[in-house]
């Protein structure tokens, strides 16, 4: 096989990359995530001190520095707006799948190496990382890099694959935290205790050169940090955002022990039933070192977090470098009927997504006081008519054309009809979800930049609304002249003057005193 990537691989990974930049700048900041990492990133810029991070003024010791120097450059070059603070995970998720699609070529071709990079670019938690303005398609990439790197040093032993690993290690450690450490360390543990290569294990722990490019990369912002925060740093990111996060359920995120096992199929949607491949092949799972090992690294993820108290879906995207290679590598024994049953998993899944929008406005009539239904249910209902049209433009040649379908093969057509759910999500579904849930939100905060004053939030946590106004909220409600708040709380502010209300949501002015301006 040719080391050179043939002409066909780079249109593709352009229309990968163009599939994930398609509508970032169109949809509004989700809260609470988005819209707290971009408000840092725009606190960041306006105050100038890039060595930290604050949400509305206060210290915001939730993740490490790097996500928000990454939002901040792009910023820079593209402005303070949705579309840069996305960029980041969106290029982190497509480097991800062209870093897959290097690993697997020399091992099974290029065309399970263009599959790589096509399941990790249209799978459901893959996908939504690479359109959330957070931490997490960078230590997604981040961890990708490393388990490529050190499954290479587990084949070779070669250094420079260790090296390697110790500088997407000390990334990590940037963008996110020790989890960027404790995967990659426990994976080759539990690797050489499988395989008995406690050489490999020896070589990587007394490697200095390897460990002085992690602390190169790493250690300076933590010694900065806790040379200028001190204790704080040490109780607000060690201990609360990572020590008690396992330990004690956060922000009433928990779940029972089998969360993972009911989430994880759904973020590999619409590839999952793949898996399918492999029940009467564990034979072979085990016999092919690269397979095993991937593995191993999905089984260390899903139970670590499994075991963590705080339980969040994207938890498990980690598992992301496993779960690529051994979906690639059952390509090569998918059967015809397999091959059907994924088609048809894929259209029921296509089918729930576009369903659920609906569903959900129908459980929700009469919960959300002044929010009017018939709007976003008219926008929706009027969206579905192109989403039938790009499928009949898409598929229609296949139906009609036996030679194209021929062609493509099942595992093409399979490709095909992931990127067409992948482009829909895109153009459709999401921004309906966007607009519909935090459309209010960015109508106030755009309205409230002519009115001055400061604002607080009672009721919720928008902090999406402080990037659109470019103003920071404030904690105390005794602080404010305006407040921010859903319209069924309005009643308790009686006496204050409401500015405007938009889908549920209103911004209330505290009234003048008597005899003040």
């Amino acid at each position: 096989m040719s080391a050179r990537p043939p002409t066909w691989m780079w249109p593709l990974a352009l229309c990968l990359l163009l599939l994930l930049l398609t509508g970032l700048g169109r949809v509004p900041l989700f809260d609470v995530d988005e819209g707290a990492f971009s408000e840092a990133t725009r606190e960041m810029l306006s105050s100038g001190d890039w060595g930290h991070t604050t949400l509305n003024g206060t210290d915001r010791f939730d993740k490490p520095i790097g996500v928000y120097w990454l939002q901040s450059l792009s910023a820079l070059i593209f402005g303070v707006n949705e579309f840069s603070m996305r960029l980041p995970s969106a290029l982190a998720t497509w480097l991800a799948a062209l870093a897959a699609s290097g690993f697997v070529a020399p091992r099974w071709g290029w065309r399970a190496a263009a599959m790589a990079a096509v399941i990790h670019v249209t799978s459901f938690g893959s996908w939504a990382m690479a359109h959330a303005a957070t931490a997490d398609a960078l230590l997604g990439l981040f961890l990708m890099l490393s388990a490529l790197d050190l499954w290479r040093y587990l084949e070779s032993g070669q250094v420079s694959s260790l090296r390697r690993l110790a500088a997407w290690v000390g990334l990590g450690l940037l963008v996110k935290g020790p989890v960027a450490v404790l995967i990659p360390s426990a994976v080759l543990l539990l690797a050489c205790l499988t395989e008995g290569q406690w050489r490999r294990l020896r070589q990587a722990l007394v490697d200095l050169k390897a460990w002085a490019i992690l602390l190169v990369i790493a250690l300076p912002w933590y010694a900065y940090a806790l040379w200028r925060h001190g204790q704080a740093f040490v109780d607000g990111f060690i201990l609360r955002h990572n020590i008690d996060r396992f330990a004690a359920p956060m922000e009433g995120h928990s779940g029972g022990w089998f969360y993972f096992v009911l989430v994880a199929p759904l973020l590999w949607m619409p590839w999952t039933p793949l898996l399918l491949v492999w029940r009467h092949r564990v034979g072979l799972i085990w016999r092919d070192d690269a397979v095993r090992r991937a593995l191993i690294w999905i089984a260390f993820v899903l139970v670590f977090f499994s075991l963590s108290s705080t339980k969040l879906p994207h938890y498990g995207i980690y598992a992301a470098p496993g779960m690529v290679v051994l979906l690639v590598a059952g390509l090569g024994h998918l059967r015809y009927w397999q091959g059907l049953l994924c088609g048809f998993m894929l259209v029921l899944w296509h089918t729930l997504m576009l369903a659920l929008p609906l569903v959900w406005l129908q459980k929700t009539q009469g919960i959300h006081v002044g929010f009017t239904w018939s709007e976003p249910l008219q926008l929706y209902t009027a969206q579905l008519w192109p989403v039938a049209l790009i499928w009949g433009v898409l598929l229609t040649p296949l139906v009609l054309w036996p030679r194209a379908r021929q062609a493509l093969g099942a595992v093409g057509l399979l490709s095909a009809m992931a990127g067409i759910h992948a482009l829909v999500l895109t153009l459709f579904i999401w921004p309906w979800w966007a607009n519909s849930l935090q459309g209010p939100v960015k109508t106030l905060g755009l309205a409230a930049r002519d009115w001055t004053g400061a604002v607080a939030q009672v009721g919720g946590n928008w902090p999406s609304f402080a990037f659109y106004r470019q103003e920071s909220m404030v904690k105390e409600l005794r602080q404010a002249d305006m407040v921010l708040i859903p319209v069924q709380r309005a009643t308790e502010f009686a006496h204050w003057e409401t500015l405007a209300t938009v889908q549920g949501m209103a911004l209330l002015r505290r009234p003048m005193e008597a005899g003040k301006p």
